[in-house]
């Protein structure tokens, strides 16, 4: 695995790198970290994986004011004409999947196919900013509601993720990020799609309820919908080794509609491009 700080509209991007193979951008979910795909990464290794700590996680640059999903999609096209490739499969979870989408929208010829796991069309979570403050807040006030919350899906998936090591304690990032949500929506555009698109869910996810797959399967044109029985919210992480085997048998699909592009690299990693799809 490689590391790599790219500046991107006057903004430091930590961008990481792993694996050999057609290139897979991984897309994190609120809060993620790089690090939150490791389990992903090592079932992957036959893809040369690409993702990065959005604007405000981990190492990469806080802006100094909220973003829209937008711009978000933008930084994202740029930090991959800057690693030198045309075109990528895009994997996204969460919030990441609303991101996903709304790159593949705004940048149709960089996107070969799209996964998207555990997201809706918007907003990929239905919380609000004071909840997530208050999880992290300190005061013996809020500890007290966290005790009486323990019940609660939210506050559950966040002691989980930040216990593991997965997301950010960082409360000044899950307003930015839940800002960019505010107002978006992809559901009246995603009739526009034309990439093949996988749509995973989990079971029991209480988060991002089930329903919300199947309107995001009705709607994409070319989408296949796998509900992963007994699985939450976090099942990119819980079932790693099944959710890799699932996004390799899409990826490796083979269509009489596809025909091959050409290969590009960037510096010592040899990024083969994938078929694109005719409309």
């Amino acid at each position: 695995m490689t590391t790599h700080t790219l500046t991107i509209k006057d903004l430091r991007l930590n961008v990481s790198i792993r694996g050999e193979g057609s290139p897979l951008l991984l897309i994190n979910g609120l809060g993620g970290l790089i690090r939150t795909f490791d389990p992903l990464r090592e079932e992957l290794t036959d893809f040369t994986t690409i993702t990065l700590d959005v604007p405000g996680v981990g190492k990469s640059q806080m802006p100094r004011w909220p973003m829209r999903l937008p711009l978000y999609a933008d930084l994202i096209a740029e930090m991959l004409k800057q690693l030198g490739i045309d075109q990528i499969d895009v994997f996204g979870v969460s919030w990441g999947g609303a991101l996903a989408q709304e790159f593949a929208l705004r940048y149709p010829t960089m996107v070969r196919r799209l996964i998207l796991a555990a997201t809706s069309a918007g907003p990929a979570l239905l919380v609000k900013p004071a909840d997530i403050l208050g999880f992290f807040d300190g005061s013996k006030r809020a500890n007290e509601r966290k005790q009486e919350g323990s019940r609660n899906s939210l506050q559950s998936l966040l002691r989980f993720g930040v216990g593991k090591g997965m997301l950010t304690v960082n409360p000044r990032t899950y307003y930015h990020q839940l800002t960019a949500l505010v107002g978006w929506t992809s559901l009246l555009r995603l009739f526009r799609l034309q990439q093949r698109t996988l749509i995973l869910s989990g079971e029991c996810d209480t988060l991002v309820r089930l329903y919300n797959a199947h309107i995001l399967h009705r709607t994409i044109r070319r989408a296949e919908l796998h509900v992963l029985n007994g699985e939450g919210h976090f099942f990119v992480v819980t079932s790693a080794r099944r959710t890799a085997k699932l996004i390799r048998e899409f990826l490796c699909q083979q269509h009489g509609d596809e025909m091959i592009a050409p290969m590009n690299a960037w510096g010592m990693f040899d990024l083969h491009l994938l078929p694109s799809e005719r409309n």
